[in-house]
């Protein structure tokens, strides 16, 4: 997609504007994963950044246990949803914007997250973005995805891979990285959870043509090629489940001497 060299204001171009009503038939993030990203902000009232916060995957669940979430998207029809399913909760602040530069006050916040978009960021920028952000003690928290080793899930990444042999490329040591700009000298804690749910056939198709590295990146004869293949493959499989393992990476910055 290129998306760190496409401006802000070219809308035309982010790809994420045409895939928002598909992200929405993604799977939430599981239960585990949401309460200890409340732990690490402190729990309730605690104040949140979550940038690349898509249509609300994280923003919403943490926002419901009472943390304030400034949710920062740069896609106006992701963050359109967001807003719309936000429904008006004072909790959640939708924001414009991309990681790399919020606008957001500086040393505001207790827990700065970026979940499943550490990929479309400029590390290193955004590691600094994430030092301004962050108060005395704050955290930093990043999620990462990969499919999970099963036979319907193993075999989807197959039939993609078939079919786009870059997919998702990802930057090497990128979440390291970030976290060491965001909490210097702060050693680097990690921890596995697992996504698990069902996919209806309806779901199945949008969660594929939500992938960046599938839905808009093929031509339209090969996408519904994939589609079929994809639903013959959960027959065979029992049916599709949408399992991925999670990589949560963090670090708490350290409070200043008074």
């Amino acid at each position: 997609m290129g998306r760190r060299s496409v401006s802000l204001q070219d809308q035309g171009r982010w790809v994420f504007n045409r895939l928002a009503h598909h992200y929405l038939a993604r799977p939430g993030y599981p239960d585990a994963l949401v309460d200890r990203l409340v732990a690490l902000a402190g729990g309730t009232g605690a104040r949140v950044a979550d940038l690349g916060a898509g249509v609300g995957h994280l923003a919403l669940p943490l926002a419901a246990r009472g943390l304030s979430v400034s949710a920062v998207e740069p896609a106006r029809a992701m963050l359109g949803a967001l807003a719309e399913r936000a429904r008006g909760d004072p909790r959640v602040v939708p924001v414009h914007a991309a990681a790399e530069v919020t606008g957001l006050p500086g040393g505001a916040f207790d827990l700065v997250l970026v979940a499943d978009a550490l990929q479309w960021v400029d590390p290193e920028r955004c590691g600094e973005e994430t030092a301004r952000l962050l108060g005395p003690g704050g955290a930093v928290a990043v999620v990462e995805a990969r499919f999970a080793t099963t036979p319907f899930m193993t075999g989807l990444s197959a039939l993609v891979a078939r079919e786009n042999p870059k997919a998702r490329p990802r930057p090497a040591g990128a979440a390291r990285q970030l976290l060491a700009l965001a909490a210097p000298g702060a050693p680097p804690c990690e921890e596995r959870f697992r996504q698990d749910a069902p996919l209806e056939p309806a779901a199945l198709e949008s969660v594929l043509r939500s992938l960046s590295f599938a839905g808009p990146a093929l031509a339209p004869a090969r996408l519904e090629a994939l589609l079929a293949e994809a639903v013959a493959l959960a027959e065979r499989c029992g049916g599709a489940r949408f399992e991925r393992e999670l990589s949560l990476r963090w670090a708490r910055r350290r409070t200043r001497a008074a």
